[in-house]
């Protein structure tokens, strides 16, 4: 699992080096803040489109073979993004891009499933939703040393961040291909016995959830599944408008160079990981899983308010309230994986939330850069996250109230609060 944790690193830093190098990469290709909003957003729509297809081509062939094909493909169109040269070439490697990374993270919730029965798989996904976290931590710094390469061997500083990350991804992608076993049963570091506990174990405790025989469509029909999607699509609004513009918010603080902008920038990330896990750990404990995903998207509601009516330092304390929040997304997977299955309609369901939620990673990002065009602050921006937070903590009020025939209803409602 340590193995696919770093995937999921690597994963972030590709996500998090285009908000370092919001910038000096705007200048250079002449982009209006309104521009680079778009081309951060629009990566969503090819992750999208792609998302569920992904998965289900992941079902086919295998998690070993596909999780390595996403990392190398992710990796070449990052290197590719040294060669972007106005606006609408950075548009299209963009979207490239997401089409590159389409089906990853459910198809690295997948993987865990096929390897962990559900009582183990809530740590797994925990280490595996911290990773992201501790990403954009290391890469502030790096990203930031990166960036003050400008000028050389004749390549801009994003350039630099872009090759230096998009060769790292290629490398480990590659390593996956051998690395990586599909199931406990094809694992020849296993000894036979172990082999054959471990597979029990699983099998037991997918008996256990019940039958999950629907198709597909009728997975994607589930009530509670297009809420929990629902929900998962606002947080995500508030948390892309965030990761690609935190360091624009950041520089609101006063004269700093871009190394200080990149590494004060990750500061609100060391409180999403504290949040991972008292989040986390109090949910699995206490059993009330509707009340700690409702309290922190609450948090992210109240953090983004409150940045938006005091000053740049109490502003950026206040956000790292809104990403104590981003906590409960551990909670969130745990249910998502256990209320779907590993058949091939529970990978294809698995990928439908988190397409969806691509969605809002469009609107974010976009609708930050167009307010703060129009108003020439953040502050309007930051209200308009905030709204969107509180409408998914209304979403998850719901959950418990909706049908959902054909899943049993203890194991798709992990945000309730145990009877």
């Amino acid at each position: 699992m340590l193995f696919v944790a770093l995937m999921y690193l690597l994963n972030q830093f590709d996500r998090g080096n285009l908000a370092f190098a919001q910038e000096s990469l705007s200048a250079d290709l002449g982009l209006s803040h309104a521009a680079f909003g778009l081309g951060a957003g629009i990566f969503f729509i090819g992750y999208f489109i792609f998302e569920v297809p992904s998965n289900l081509i992941l079902y086919k062939v295998g998690a070993r073979r596909w999780l390595a094909r996403i990392m190398v493909s992710w990796g070449v169109v990052t290197v590719l993004m040294t060669l972007v040269q106005n606006e609408y070439m950075f548009y299209a490697m963009r979207f490239l891009l997401g089409v590159a990374e389409a089906g990853f993270f459910p198809g690295a919730v997948y993987y865990i499933a096929l390897w962990l029965p559900g009582r183990e798989r809530g740590k797994a996904l925990a280490l595996l939703s911290a990773a992201g976290p501790a990403a954009y931590l290391l890469a502030g710094p790096f990203s930031g040393l990166l960036l003050e390469l400008e000028g050389s061997a004749g390549l801009h500083g994003w350039q630099w961040l872009f090759l230096f990350e998009g060769a790292a991804t290629v490398i480990v992608g590659v390593a996956a291909w051998f690395v990586l076993t599909d199931r406990p049963a094809d694992a020849k570091w296993l000894t036979p016995a172990e082999r054959e506990e471990l597979t029990t174990r699983i099998e037991n405790d997918r008996d256990a959830e019940g039958p999950h025989r629907q198709s597909l469509f009728q997975t994607l029909r589930e009530p509670k599944v297009l809420l929990l999607a629902g929900v998962y699509a606002c947080i995500q609004i508030t948390n892309a408008g965030l990761v690609f513009w935190l360091p624009s918010v950041t520089r609101r603080i006063g004269d700093l160079s871009t190394f200080q902008v990149t590494t004060l920038s990750v500061t609100p990330y060391a409180f999403q990981i504290v949040g991972l896990f008292l989040l986390g750990r109090s949910s699995d404990r206490r059993g009330r899983h509707q009340l700690h995903v409702l309290i922190g998207c609450l948090c992210i509601a109240l953090g983004l308010a409150i940045g938006a009516v005091v000053n740049p330092v109490i502003g950026l304390i206040a956000l790292c309230l809104a990403f104590f929040g981003y906590g409960t997304m551990s909670a969130f997977w745990s249910l998502a994986s256990s209320s779907l299955g590993t058949t091939s309609a529970g990978a294809g369901g698995l990928a439908f939330i988190n397409s969806v939620a691509a969605l809002g990673g469009f609107v974010g990002p976009t609708l930050f850069g167009y307010l703060l065009d129009a108003t020439g602050s953040v502050t309007a921006s930051l209200w308009a996250l905030a709204g969107v937070a509180a409408v998914s903590a209304l979403l998850v009020l719901f959950v418990r109230s909706s049908s959902t025939p054909g899943i049993p209803a203890a194991r798709v409602t992990p945000l309730q609060k145990k009877e």
